[in-house]
């Protein structure tokens, strides 16, 4: 009986654990909230008590790990239920990470490591909140240059003096070129590929009017 009183205590702490990070990614907005970390954290909790007591009710050497290495597999595909992609932009990544690291903590406290189980999910829950806005603040430190690309397509070209023009109307506006590729079919058929990057808070939308100008410049697509 004694075994059990412990697996209970197991599940109990495994609750608490699971639920205090899950009520920081709920706090956040986040899909995958308080229920599905609790969910997560107690699952892999009861796979370990599963491995470990199998052992000792019926006295063999069974691997403890192998259960609970499917478990950190297996984890993936519903972390991947929170990554959503926005135009340029992923999200959902920090919550993917929680739900990995939640399934560990409940294997550690499975097998008895209470102690690390509950140092790392305070460290880590700290590191969410995010208490001294460190995120901001690095943000506002690094370069934040936004990539795109611009595709220019041309009426007609003589020589190289018009792309050259193109380029440097380009350049003048603060833009850094990264590549340029250039498909032509015949001198009235000229796509101008090109890839560059903007300064923070640099608005690209002017450099559409400047091109246009150009007699012989048709059409500008930025992506």
């Amino acid at each position: 009986m004694p075994l059990y009183y412990e697996d209970f205590a197991k599940i109990i702490i495994a609750c608490f654990l699971g639920g205090l990070i899950g009520a920081q990614r709920q706090r956040k907005g986040m899909s995958i909230g308080l229920r599905t970390h609790i969910v997560v954290c107690v699952s892999a909790t009861l796979v370990q008590i599963i491995s470990i007591d199998y052992n000792i009710l019926n006295k063999t050497n069974f691997e403890v790990m192998r259960l609970g290495a499917q478990v950190i597999s297996g984890i993936g595909f519903l972390g991947m239920a929170s990554i959503i992609k926005e135009g340029r932009t992923i999200v959902g990544l920090t919550t993917a990470a929680s739900m990995w690291f939640i399934a560990c903590v409940g294997l550690a406290v499975g097998s008895g490591l209470y102690i690390p189980a509950t140092m790392a999910t305070f460290v880590i829950c700290f590191i969410l909140k995010d208490v001294f806005n460190l995120d901001k603040k690095i943000r506002s430190i690094r370069s934040t240059d936004n990539i795109c690309e611009l595709e220019v397509t041309l009426n007609w070209v003589n020589d190289k003096n018009e792309i050259n023009i193109i380029l440097n109307t380009i350049s003048q506006k603060d833009y850094k070129i990264l590549n340029t590729n250039i498909n032509a079919e015949d001198k009235s058929n000229v796509v101008i590929h090109i890839t560059m990057s903007l300064p923070p808070n640099k608005v690209s939308n002017e450099i559409f009017t400047d091109l246009l100008q150009l007699e012989y410049v048709k059409k500008v697509n930025m992506f």
